[in-house]
Formats: C-alpha cells, structure tokens, sequence
C-alpha cells in the first residue's frame, strides 16, 4: 500500500503556489479572475485583495487595475466593509477602541476605521455596554470566589478592549471583593 492513497481519502495540496507565467502575471483579466475568486470565499478590503494578488504573483499594474475595476463596480467597498465588521462586533460586546484596531490590521484608512467604531459604540454608552457585558457574563461565573470572578471578569472585559478605569468601576461594582 506504499504510495497509495485510502479509498476516500484526498490527496494532499501542496504548499507553495507554482510561479505564474510572465504573461498570466502582467494579465489584469487573471487578476481580475483570481479577485473575484477572493471574494467569492469573503469581503475583503481592497488592502487584503493586494496583498493576496502580490503573493500570487501579480504584476502592481494588473493589481492596481483589478482593483480600480472592482471599486468601480462596487465589489470593493472598504467604508461599508468597515461599516458592517464594526456593527458586528459590537454585537459581540467588543469595544470602539478594539473595533478601531481590528479594522486597521484588515488594511482599512484609520479614519474610517475610528469613524466606523465610535458610530458602532457611541462613547456615552461605553460604561452601560460594558456593565451589560460583565452582568452576562458574572452569571457564568457564579460558585467561584468573589477574587477570581473579579479577575476573570475584569480580563474578559479588558479582552474586549474596555479601558481599564471602566473596568474597574464596572466590575467593584458588580463584585463584592468582601463576601467571602
């Protein structure tokens, strides 16, 4: 059975990318291709569809014209992207500031990253958010000693990119350090 699959089983991919030919590389229609293949799986912003056209083997013309068709069409669109990836993780209770972050690392303007995030999680409602987060999650917490709930819920809290005064007021609040 040496160099022989099992019935069923698939065979494995290979690591590296075979190197495109100079011809495929300079073609914006390949990239255009290999773009809307991307985008197929995902959004993307327009900084992740470069990087991942440059690791393939583009050429920065054919890039550059992919990507000007693309926003052009709009299939790239980095502000609604940016939008729609705030409002969701501020559902998931994370903070402007990490929104803010997490944004910027996908490659979108930090403009439009902060301005994403402070409309997702106005400032006046920072503290009530984080006290309706940590009260979710205390519940979770209950049977544990009152020092190590305040320590996993001020860490869950700080996790999801609360500043530290916040935390703390929030958490001696909902945690009594004096129970035993």
């Amino acid at each position: 059975m040496i160099g022989q699959r099992a019935t069923g089983s698939r065979p494995v991919r290979r690591r590296g990318r075979a190197e495109l030919e100079d011809d495929v590389a300079a073609s914006a229609d390949a990239a255009h291709a290999a773009a809307l293949h991307l985008l197929t799986a995902r959004a993307r912003t327009s900084a992740e569809l470069e990087r991942r056209l440059q690791q393939r083997g583009f050429e920065p013309g054919a890039i550059a014209e992919t990507l000007q068709r693309l926003t052009s069409v709009g299939l790239i669109d980095d502000e609604a992207l940016a939008r729609d990836l705030a409002s969701s993780r501020a559902a998931q209770g994370v903070d402007a500031s990490m929104i803010a972050v997490e944004l910027r690392d996908r490659g979108i303007d930090p403009a439009v990253a902060a301005g994403a995030a402070a409309t997702a999680v106005p400032a006046e409602d920072r503290g009530e958010r984080c006290r309706e987060l940590a009260r979710a999650r205390l519940t979770k917490l209950q049977g544990l000693s009152p020092q190590v709930q305040f320590r996993r819920l001020a860490a869950f809290l700080m996790r999801r990119g609360y500043p530290p005064e916040i935390v703390e007021t929030v958490v001696g609040e909902l945690v009594d350090l004096d129970s035993p």
